[in-house]
């Protein structure tokens, strides 16, 4: 199954130019089989995942949330807890909130902000996987991402990190087997059952 856990949509995510119909619609097109609206600090309403579900079948929409942390941008799958939106976060208190409610947790674009250093204490609260592409990820921190990945022991991802439909299609995540529910998708994840497809204009050296 080849899905994209790092989707934003114009309802949620005020930088995003495109609504979730139009980002699943353009997911589809791009060939994918799956995808997660991880909105900016919002998290997506059970009737929006049931409506687009049941419109773009067998396509599969699940919803997590893109936490701004005090120190880095965190994906949280498999949590749906209010709380998400309204704490100004700590990572450590973020690591140990999802943690204790089993879900899953990951640094988006690391080095995006800060060149030389991600600024979670990654190594004291290792999340369970680091994005090494997507549209926000700077291309050179590629091998740095993967030796940090390599010494906490974690996998890597590979996700858009898409605000308009023409972001879709380019990075995802092959899965081992297709998740029905966000419970099976966690399950994958944190089995590091999958593998992070790199883009081949990346690979040939394109931005």
């Amino acid at each position: 199954m080849r899905i994209d856990l790092h989707v934003h949509t114009g309802e949620r995510s005020p930088c995003a130019h495109s609504s979730a119909e139009e980002m699943v619609h353009a997911a589809v097109h791009a060939g994918l089989d799956g995808m997660v609206i991880s909105d900016h600090d919002r998290l997506v309403p059970p009737e929006v995942l049931n409506h687009l579900n049941a419109k773009y079948a067998p396509f599969r929409v699940f919803g997590g949330v893109e936490v701004t942390a005090r120190e880095e941008h965190i994906l949280v799958l498999g949590v749906h807890d209010p709380a998400l939106e309204r704490i100004w976060w700590s990572y450590s208190d973020l690591y140990t909130f999802v943690e204790e409610r089993n879900g899953f947790l990951a640094v988006a674009h690391p080095y995006r902000f800060t060149s030389d250093r991600v600024g979670a204490d990654v190594k004291r609260y290792p999340p369970h996987a680091l994005e090494v592409y997507s549209r926000n990820t700077p291309r050179s921190a590629a091998p740095r991402i993967r030796e940090l990945a390599k010494k906490l022991g974690i996998p890597l991802l590979s996700n858009s990190d898409g605000h308009h439909v023409s972001d879709l299609g380019r990075y995802y995540n092959v899965l081992d087997h297709r998740p029905e529910d966000m419970d099976t998708l966690v399950s994958i994840l944190k089995r590091g059952a999958f593998e992070p497809i790199a883009p081949t204009q990346m690979a040939a050296g394109s931005p």
